[in-house]
């Protein structure tokens, strides 16, 4: 088995994630990993981008499909607006799209999962977990069972689907600074939500009370307890 490949074999659970999204012939619909084209048969006529990482199956859907991308879909929805995500998620890519979602703008995104990647985003203290539940309202739809792929995973699924919330606006622009050092993206992230300068930005950091050792990271490195304190002093 190549590039972490388990192609979905039910159609009804096909069908079941197409009809969750409403889409219109003016929408940009992206599915990453169509492997067959197992889900992609069932979505209506729309502006429609596939993402297919094995350049075998993209040579096959570039024959049926007009726009199929061949590459990593995380690496290349980077840059495309969409209004739909649709996807039997590649397991091994289920945390870097998730968290690449928390950076866009979209109605839904009609996902399945691993059972206990979706457990760990409700019950688990990750950092995962506290921005997966600050940025998006997911619910699960159906239980996918392991016999329902070819091959067959190791795992069970949930099809889920994603909204975006609104989230603390100083939060989300924490968020794109990864590589930034928090004492500084915090900052920079309170001057971007508006209404302060630079001046008082500093001063209302200050004033929170974070450790050194929590200012001095990465973004990219807090825990959930440090974000979570981060974002309750945000709201003082």
């Amino acid at each position: 088995m190549k590039l972490d490949q388990h192609f979905l074999t039910d159609g009804e659970i096909a069908k079941s994630a197409v009809a969750l999204c409403d889409i219109k012939k003016d929408d940009t619909v992206v599915e990453i990993g169509p492997g067959n084209g197992e889900l992609t048969q069932f979505i209506p006529k729309c502006k429609l981008i596939l993402i297919e990482k094995d350049e075998t199956l993209a040579k096959k859907l570039k024959k049926k499909y007009e726009r199929v991308i061949s590459g990593s879909g995380v690496d290349e929805i980077k840059n495309i607006k969409f209004d739909f995500l649709i996807s039997s998620v590649p397991y091994a890519i289920s945390e870097p799209l998730i968290r690449e979602l928390f950076l866009h703008e979209f109605k839904k995104a009609v996902l399945v999962l691993p059972a206990n990647f979706v457990d760990g985003l409700e019950c688990k203290k990750t950092s995962l977990s506290f921005l997966a539940n600050e940025f998006l309202e997911i619910k699960r739809i159906s239980f996918v069972g392991r016999g329902k792929f070819i091959p067959r995973p190791k795992v069970d699924s949930y099809l889920i689907e994603a909204t975006r919330k609104k989230a603390c606006q100083i939060l989300v622009n924490l968020y794109t600074q990864q590589d930034k050092k928090v004492k500084n993206a915090l900052r920079e992230a309170i001057v971007q939500a508006g209404g302060k300068t630079k001046t008082q930005a500093r001063e209302m950091v200050e004033k929170m009370k974070i450790t050194e050792n929590t200012l001095n990271k990465n973004v990219r490195m807090l825990s959930y307890h440090e974000l979570d304190y981060i974002k309750e002093v945000t709201k003082q």
